[in-house]
């Protein structure tokens, strides 16, 4: 599929459970865990049980060929067999983890979830409907941000963090840049977040978009904790 604008909405399922589920994805180095730990403090605070997982888990990040695959890079057959093998693991974790947390009324937070499927195999040239199709029928995030910088102000980020010991897509511009660029065609799922500002602004942009799109459980939550009985969400 070619397109200015990816429609990826096949790819989930609504759910209709009592938890909230929230999403953060961008390239490397873009600041998604500390958004992610600082929006997990903060929701604690508030009194919710909150799981913060990451996607792809450790049992896919651990497999040889994918070690391989993200230091060296790979053929568009290598992308398209890994690619299987990333859904099967989000599709575990998706039945064994995050409905049952979402049915409990937790708050489930996910680093990248399937936003950065469709930008990493995208690029190794991987077709997106074929992605759509082995990931159908995950839930839909309540919210989804893509922390945005360009291609230059994520390279100074990795080379500060990481020096020289750079993955594959982290050593030229372009790879980044096409990465990105597919995270860029999906306005309709994620919401775009200036990343090159200061960790606070970025985390109140954060918050102030869950407070409009999830107020009623905080509302509630608030309420209980005057009254002083105890909800998770």
């Amino acid at each position: 599929m070619t397109a200015s604008i990816y429609d990826i909405s096949k790819t989930f399922k609504p759910f209709a459970y009592p938890g909230k589920l929230i999403t953060v994805v961008g390239f490397d180095g873009s600041g998604k865990t500390t958004q992610l730990d600082l929006l997990e403090r903060t929701l604690q605070q508030e009194g919710h049980t909150v799981h913060n997982w990451k996607q792809p888990t450790d049992w896919y990040r651990g497999l040889g060929g994918v070690k391989v695959f993200h230091n060296e890079g790979g053929s568009a057959t290598q992308a398209k067999v890994l690619s299987l093998l990333a859904a099967a693991d989000r599709q575990k974790h998706v039945e064994e983890e995050i409905l049952p947390a979402l049915r409990q009324g937790h708050v489930v937070l996910v680093d990248r979830y399937v936003y950065a499927t469709f930008g990493v195999f995208v690029h190794r040239g991987v077709d997106l409907d074929f992605l759509i199709n082995i990931n159908a029928g995950i839930p839909k995030p309540d919210l989804a941000f893509y922390l945005r910088l360009t291609p230059q102000q994520l390279a100074s980020r990795l080379k500060a963090r990481d020096g020289d010991n750079l993955q594959f897509e982290e050593r030229d511009l372009s790879r980044v840049a096409s990465i990105i660029s597919t995270y860029e065609k999906m306005p309709q799922e994620l919401i775009s977040i200036d990343g090159s500002r200061s960790v606070n602004d970025v985390a109140a942009e954060v918050n102030s978009h869950i407070n409009k799109s999830c107020s009623g459980f905080r509302r509630n939550l608030a309420d209980f904790a005057q009254s002083g009985a105890q909800k998770p969400i």
